[in-house]
C-alpha cells in the first residue's frame, strides 16, 4: 500500500493521521477492511482518489459505502448478538442472546455466525474497545487468527490471537501492555469461532 507512493509506513501514518501499528497490521492482512472514515484518511495520506481506495477495499464508491437499507429484506439474515454467556449453554442459546442484527446473506454464507462485542483494550489497534465483530462458529483455527475463545474459569468470551504449542494454547494480545493467557488443564477454555470482520463499518 505505502510502497505504491514510495512512502515509508511512518510517513503514511503521519500524513493520514493514523497509528503506524495499525497500518502495519493492515498491510500484512491482519486487519479487517477499514471503516469508510479510515479509508478517507488513507486517501489523503496516499494522495490518491477516494474511488481508487474504496475499490481496493471492495466498496462500491466513497459516497456509497455498504448500505444495508438498500438490500432486499429477503436477502437478509438475522444474526444473534451475544452478550453475557450462561454457564453450560451453547454460545447461541437463548440465554446468551441480547438481540439480533440483519446482515446480507452474502456476508454470512458457509457457516453459523454470531456478533460479539470487544470489551477492553487488549486487541488494540486491531480491534478497538467497544467494537462489534462478526464471528463464524468453528472449533479450531489457524495460528495467528483473531479468535473468539471461551474461558471456562469465569465463563467469559474473549478475542485473542491463538498460538498452539504442544498441549497448551497461548492467547496473544495485539496490545503489548497485556500479558499472554495460557490455556491448559489448570486453565481450560475452548475456541468458539473466527473473527471475520468488524460490524462498526455498517
Amino acid at each position: 500500500m505505502s510502497e505504491r507512493k514510495k512512502f515509508t509506513l511512518r510517513q503514511l501514518a503521519v500524513q493520514a493521521k493514523l497509528d503506524p501499528g495499525y497500518l502495519s497490521l493492515l498491510e500484512r492482512g491482519k486487519r479487517n477492511i477499514p471503516k469508510p472514515d479510515t479509508l478517507r484518511k488513507l486517501t489523503k495520506g496516499l494522495r490518491i482518489d477516494e474511488s481508487e481506495i474504496f475499490k481496493m477495499a471492495g466498496l462500491e464508491s466513497p459516497n456509497e459505502p455498504t448500505n444495508l437499507t438498500s438490500i432486499d429484506s429477503s436477502e437478509m439474515i438475522s444474526i444473534p448478538i451475544i452478550d453475557e454467556i450462561a454457564c453450560g449453554e451453547p454460545i447461541t442459546a437463548v440465554e446468551n442472546i441480547s438481540g439480533h442484527m440483519l446482515l446480507p446473506g452474502d456476508l454470512v454464507k458457509g457457516g453459523d455466525y454470531f456478533i460479539l462485542k470487544c470489551i477492553g483494550k487488549s486487541m488494540e489497534p486491531a480491534i478497538m474497545n467497544g467494537f462489534n465483530v462478526l464471528v463464524r462458529e468453528q472449533l479450531d483455527d489457524e495460528n495467528g487468527q483473531i479468535t473468539a475463545v471461551l474461558l471456562d474459569d469465569d465463563n467469559t468470551a474473549t478475542l485473542k490471537r491463538v498460538k498452539k504449542i504442544k498441549s497448551s494454547i497461548i492467547l496473544m494480545h495485539d496490545n503489548p501492555d497485556f500479558e499472554p493467557i495460557i490455556l491448559n488443564e489448570d486453565k481450560p477454555g475452548r475456541i468458539l469461532g473466527i473473527v471475520k470482520m468488524e460490524m462498526n463499518m455498517f
